[in-house]
């Protein structure tokens, strides 16, 4: 099963892909969280986002290069778990014990897993949703995924990636809450669009996840009726949208205005960057 896992991972490719470790400068998710380490990644890429810009680096306020930092990782644990549970009744473990990445910011290890044979069946009661089915197939199984998805990420590694920005970061809170779930919705988004078929799973599992009580202030899906146009993200129909909680920070860099979903849209439709 875990080679089944991993192979279908990484023929998603992106940030649904799990890097080999071996011989590389891959440390522990707590090594890459701690003070020093993490300082110096927010340093790199606020280095990144203001050469990318054409800025100073004292220009670039460090609170976007923390919100930058974490949405790249948390993308890649909920596109992992997600399509691991929706694909292959399997959520790797991605526990901060079991967690690795380069501690540098572009470095070869953007995710791995110390021991990839550790992981969580996704068990439904369902007659004949077999494996590979796809927790969408059972209710029942839907929930199982949540419940583990929510157990190790919620309120494991992504917990203490939170943790880590807002301390040594001194970001808000709210800010990296709202990137956990509006980078849900995105991992949610990509996995339906490269397959489709399992696009209502995966659809129904993170509207799951958005539920827990740890991630629900993060963001809310509502009907688009009544919201300016070219506000709220996309989600799996047309009438509905999604909106964060809180902003990412990004519009603090000059020339970039507000995410379709940023908290900040529906009332501030004019400074939303089209397109984005």
């Amino acid at each position: 099963m875990t080679r089944a896992v991993l192979t279908g991972l990484a023929e998603l490719g992106g940030f649904f892909e799990l890097t080999q470790p071996a011989g590389t400068d891959a440390v522990p998710w707590s090594v890459l969280l701690a003070d020093d380490p993490l300082a110096a990644r927010i340093a790199a890429v606020r280095g990144a986002l203001a050469a990318g810009s054409g800025l100073s680096v004292d220009t670039v306020d460090p609170k976007v290069a923390v919100s930058a930092l974490q949405v790249g990782l948390v993308s890649r644990l909920w596109s992992v778990a997600l399509a691991g549970a929706v694909l292959h009744r399997w959520v790797p473990d991605l526990s901060s014990a079991n967690l690795l990445a380069s501690p540098g910011h572009g470095g070869p290890v953007p995710l791995a897993l110390s021991d990839p044979t550790r992981g969580y069946a996704v068990t439904g009661t369902e007659a004949g949703a077999g494996p590979g089915a796809g927790p969408g197939a059972d209710p029942d199984a839907t929930t199982t995924a949540a419940e583990i998805i929510a157990r190790v990420v919620v309120r494991g590694s992504l917990r203490d990636l939170d943790d880590a920005c807002a301390r040594v970061g001194r970001t808000p809170q709210r800010a990296l809450l709202s990137n956990a779930s509006s980078s849900l919705v995105g991992a949610a988004r990509v996995l339906a669009t490269r397959r489709p078929p399992a696009g209502p799973q995966a659809w129904a599992l993170a509207r799951l996840l958005l539920q827990d009580p740890d991630l629900r202030p993060g963001g809310r899906a509502l009907g688009r009726a009544g919201l300016p146009t070219g506000v709220g993200g996309g989600m799996e129909r047309p009438e509905e949208a999604f909106l964060r909680g809180g902003c990412c920070l990004f519009d603090r860099l000059p020339g970039h205005g507000l995410c379709p979903d940023c908290v900040r849209a529906e009332h501030r439709p004019e400074l939303v960057t089209p397109g984005h």
